[in-house]
């Protein structure tokens, strides 16, 4: 009896964090840490795509004269939990220097960040960095199978989740 009750304290812990982190983990919620240091919301980006015919692309360029890690997290057309971990998968970019972020391989660009969030469709992203000032970013719709790519589009790029003329 004793083991039954002590599982079932150690689920509803595990339950109540899982909830905690997915409730956590929004696109207007706090942002996460990158590789332990604290991290702003930079820039918001909605009709994230990845749907294998179509990725998603962000290129970031550091305008200052130190070095910045970026970061950028995935979420679905739903809301709710990112999609991926943006933590594993920022960059340290070097004064000057550019890093291109990609949902997915490309045949015609190098990416230096696979974010890897599975299939997402009408998603959005946010930018992350440890400086709130210095970083510049696009993003972009490509065909990620032909080279050159067949189709790209820009997607709008927002300050934090203040759009122009709000």
């Amino acid at each position: 009896m004793k083991s039954a009750i002590r599982a079932l304290v150690v689920f509803a812990g595990w339950s109540a964090l899982s909830v905690a982190d997915a409730a956590r983990a929004q696109i207007n919620s706090p942002p996460p840490t990158l590789m332990g240091q604290p991290s702003s919301h930079i820039y918001s980006v909605p009709g994230v795509t990845n749907i294998g015919v179509v990725g998603t692309f962000f290129a970031c360029t550091n305008t200052t004269s130190a070095n910045i890690r970026v970061g950028v997290e995935i979420f679905g057309a739903a809301g709710g939990g990112a999609f991926n971990d943006p933590s594993a998968t920022s960059l340290d970019i070097a004064p000057g220097g550019t890093r291109l972020f990609g949902t997915t391989a490309t045949v015609s660009f190098s990416i230096d960040s696979s974010l890897g969030p599975g299939l997402v469709s009408k998603g959005s992203a946010r930018i992350l960095a440890t400086e709130s000032k210095g970083i510049i970013c696009s993003a972009f719709l490509a065909d990620p199978g032909n080279a050159p790519p067949t189709s790209m589009a820009d997607l709008t790029v927002v300050k934090k989740t203040k759009q122009k003329g709000d």
